[in-house]
């Protein structure tokens, strides 16, 4: 078992030792090392007591929350048990059999005496005694346990899975986000204004796991009437045994089996994110036989996705990760004579598509509600989605409501002919002013890659009978009284299909896209379809489109395009894009523009624009510019246009406010987790994840943005802030729930800190390497080539002991008194000291 230990302050010294005396290893052992004084003593100075080098740092015995990285995964925060065994003096990582059950370790893979051993709840065990074949490393300074097991004596889980043990609900916290626009129009031509504001806001209180939430929204300026539109209001929280959200109050389901329906209730669904990355979206199972210990690799479009060994006999290979190709899988098993198997699995994605064992569920319960206040009728919902195979998902659903029922059926097929998804509607209407009755509707979706030719097909078809309605159309009509729910413009067919064409080599990629919908008791069809090519030349990227539409109600109209794009520079941080626009009547557009952004982290962006019109009547012509700021605490916007026939002004500024233990901060515009990172003292450190984002002056920030149920990491960059703050850590790892603020906490070293020359009375330098240690007897620094000290923490003025030894002549004592000019945060002080084996010390002076 190898273990070694990082120690917290002595590591460089030990370093600097090991060079200096030309050992070999420099690995913290528990064994004692054995150094030679005389290579560290000056021509007359005194010699250096070593001995406190001969061990590592000491590790207490202690339950230390400790974060353990097992096989190169990031297992979690754990309670690790640290006890000294038999004669060591160091404690080291001991192992009850719940840590054992937490970090996924097989217990039947253990020993019957060693299962034994652990039944007792407080009994733990060293890794050596477990008999495993296993290794450990502590970093003690960095709170973190690297172990390596043999993965047959770990528990089949996904590589990623991180377990709800670790998913943070974060602290209680209330926030209100921000989004303010202002708009202003001038004509030239008549003078008149046309001013135009918004206000959106999200705000939210979270307490516990549970998370309140408020959505509203207010509209003003000429003709537009002013009030508070509240769009939604709710508590969530999430219920990880069904890996699914609690929803209450003002939601919406989820849409895939049956149309989304905006209700104002409780909702159950199954939240993906829960799983593990590996498990998330579909992708199919790679299962066979191998004959003997093989080199399993598995292929998509001759890139290698996946690679392992597996043992002689079945396997199964179920965490691959889901991507967007739809490309089939080649798999190729060599076994331990060489010889090589290969085999192909389809891998053609289709909607509602789910693993082999997978499942998800949507229900909802509560009374049907529009985007404007209105209420419907009460309904109840529910639906189930399950993979069967790789090649086979199947769906239903049952939705019911006064006088309104519906059912679904359907299946996804993966196949080599494509993915194909078939859902099977019914419904049945029986309402008073309307009469009764049923329909049903029927939803079919293909897609087919054939990466061989590079090409990608897509088509969707969605046919009603005349008597089918969905729930939404049956309540919208029933909540206005004066509808009619047989005169609403239903789609009879919605048909769509998409081509995109590689041409290999430098010759680009071709697109069709083609749209059709027919409406009930309509004879016109509205059908859109175009055409593009898409390739570049050297750094210069366009593209060339012609589109046709033709709608019931508008007629019909061409238009063709031509756009161009440019990158600027080395850093290609500036771009130069050009687009000509025709109608095919005689009406012409065209725009230029340059577009930047500046700044060390990119918080500045501006742009220029030329824009030109002509038609058959006139010609006109325009400028704008527009400029973001993406600070702190707020992102600001603005946009000036002036054209031949108006003039234009926008603002824009989009931010939050976080209330908090600490207090009040301001942040960028949130996303649904985020993190509230507070180091005392570290005014202006950077969050690397967000560099526009500084702490402020009370060491607190937000980290506007964290990913739900997967592993974040938070790192603080120390530059900016004063040199009198150390962070003792500076990144952290946090699994947030959705919804939730973590605060994550840096703790910090502050103090003046000083350079302090000092020399023993008869002149000679002080030994290398002895300790400094202030009033209170804590080590505050060491003694480093040249007789200099490098002190921190120290005060205006106060007294300092240098010790080398434990007799009365291996140490001295010197005074410190600091210009009362000097300001925090500046450079370190430089001094001049004289240290005095007798009491009496004279003070330091400025150099």
């Amino acid at each position: 078992m190898n273990r070694s230990f990082t120690g917290r302050q002595r590591l460089p010294v030990r370093v600097l030792l090991c060079v200096g005396i030309g050992l070999a290893g420099c690995e913290s052992q528990v064994a004692a090392l054995e150094f030679d004084a005389r290579f560290l003593q000056g021509e007359s100075g005194p010699a250096t007591d070593v001995s406190r080098f001969q061990h590592a740092d000491v590790v207490p015995e202690d339950d230390q929350l400790l974060d353990v990285v097992i096989n190169e995964n990031w297992s979690g925060r754990w309670s690790v048990p640290l006890r000294r065994q038999g004669d060591d003096l160091q404690a080291s990582p001991c192992y009850t059999g719940a840590l054992l059950e937490d970090l996924a370790v097989d217990r039947a893979q253990l020993a019957a005496s060693v299962r034994e051993q652990l039944q007792p709840p407080d009994s733990c065990l060293p890794l050596s005694a477990l008999g495993l074949e296993a290794s450990e490393r502590l970093d003690f300074a960095g709170l973190r346990l690297t172990l390596q097991i043999a993965q047959q004596a770990l528990l089949h889980t996904p590589r990623d899975y991180l377990p709800p043990e670790q998913w943070d609900s974060g602290t209680s916290a209330a926030f209100i986000d921000y989004r303010l626009n202002l708009f202003s129009q001038q004509s030239r031509i008549d003078d008149q204004r046309w001013n135009q504001s918004f206000l959106g806001l999200r705000s939210g209180v979270n307490t516990g796991a549970w998370y309140w939430r408020h959505e509203g929204n207010v509209q003003f300026g000429e003709g537009i009437e002013r009030h508070y539109q509240p769009v939604a209001t709710y508590v969530q929280r999430d219920v990880p045994a069904w890996q699914a959200q609690l929803t209450l109050g003002q939601a919406y389901s989820r849409g895939e089996v049956f149309d989304s329906i905006a209700y104002l209730g409780l909702g159950l669904g199954s939240d993906e994110r829960m799983l593990p990355a590996s498990q998330r979206g579909f992708a199919p199972t790679v299962s066979g036989v191998a004959y003997s210990t093989a080199l399993l690799t598995i292929r998509q479009r001759g890139v290698v996705i996946h690679e392992s060994t597996v043992q002689p006999g079945p396997f199964e290979i179920s965490d691959l990760y889901a991507n967007g190709f739809s490309d089939d899988l080649q798999v190729t098993l060599r076994e331990a004579d060489g010889n090589q198997r290969t085999f192909t699995v389809p891998y053609q994605v289709a909607p509602l598509a789910l693993r082999p064992g997978a499942s998800r569920f949507d229900f909802s319960l509560g009374r049907w509600r529009d985007g404007l206040g209105g209420t419907g009728p009460e309904h109840v919902q529910g639906s189930w989605q399950q993979g069967v195979s790789n090649q086979l998902s199947v769906h239903a659903g049952l939705l019911g409501a006064d006088s309104y029922q519906s059912v679904a059926l359907g299946t996804t097929l993966n196949s080599r002919l494509g993915a194909v998804a078939l859902t099977m509607l019914q419904s049945h209407t029986d309402l008073a002013l309307h009469g009764q009755s049923g329909g049903q509707a029927l939803r079919l979706s293909w897609r087919q890659v054939m990466a061989a030719s590079m090409t990608d097909l897509s088509v969707n078809l969605t046919r009603s009978s005349l008597g089918y309605y969905g729930f939404n159309d049956v309540a919208r009509a029933q909540g206005n009284s004066g509808s009619n729910l047989h005169d609403q413009a239903r789609a009879r067919l919605r048909a769509s299909l998409a081509v995109s064409q590689g041409l290999g080599g430098q010759g680009g990629r071709l697109r069709l896209q083609a749209a059709s919908t027919q409406h009930w008791r309509q004879a016109r069809s509205d059908l859109s379809y175009s055409l593009g090519y898409f390739n570049h030349y050297g750094s210069l990227g366009y593209g060339l489109t012609a589109s046709r539409e033709q709608y019931s109600s508008a007629g019909r109209g061409n238009h063709f395009g031509l756009t161009l794009s440019l990158p600027l520079g080395e850093t290609r941080r500036s771009s130069l894009s050009s687009s000509l626009n025709s109608s095919g009547q005689g009406q012409r557009t065209s725009t230029t523009r340059f577009s930047t952004t500046a700044g060390e982290y990119g918080e500045w962006g501006y742009g220029l624009g030329l824009a030109t019109r002509q038609d058959e009547q006139r010609n006109t012509a325009g400028l704008d510019a527009n400029l973001l700021y993406s600070g702190p605490v707020a992102e600001i916007s603005g946009a000036l246009t002036q054209h031949s026939d108006y003039r234009q002004a926008s603002l824009g500024v989009r931010g939050a406010l976080v209330g908090h233990a600490g207090g009040l901060t301001a942040a960028q515009s949130l996303g649904e987790s985020f993190a509230i990172v507070h180091a005392p003292g570290a005014a202006h450190a950077r969050l690397k994840q967000a560099p526009q984002v500084r702490l402020d002056a009370r060491g607190y920030a937000v980290l506007p943005q964290l990913t739900p149920y997967s592993l974040n990491t938070v790192e603080l960059d120390p530059k900016g802030t004063s040199q009198d703050v150390e962070l003792q850590i500076s990144s952290q790892q946090v699994v947030p729930r959705a919804g939730a603020a973590p605060l994550l906490y840096y703790p910090t070293r502050s103090g003046r800190s000083a350079v302090i020359d000092a020399r023993l009375a008869d002149g000679g330098a002080l030994p290398f390497a002895a300790q400094v240690l202030d009033e209170s007897g804590d080590e505050l620094g060491m003694v480093g080539q040249g007789s200099r000290l490098h002190v921190r923490g120290i005060n205006e003025q106060g007294r300092l002991q240098v010790r080398w030894g434990d007799s009365a002549q291996q140490q001295c004592f010197l005074a410190y008194r600091q210009s009362d000019l000097k300001p925090a945060g500046a450079a370190p002080m430089r001094l001049l000291a004289t240290c005095e084996h007798a009491a009496e010390d004279r003070p330091a002076s400025l150099l």
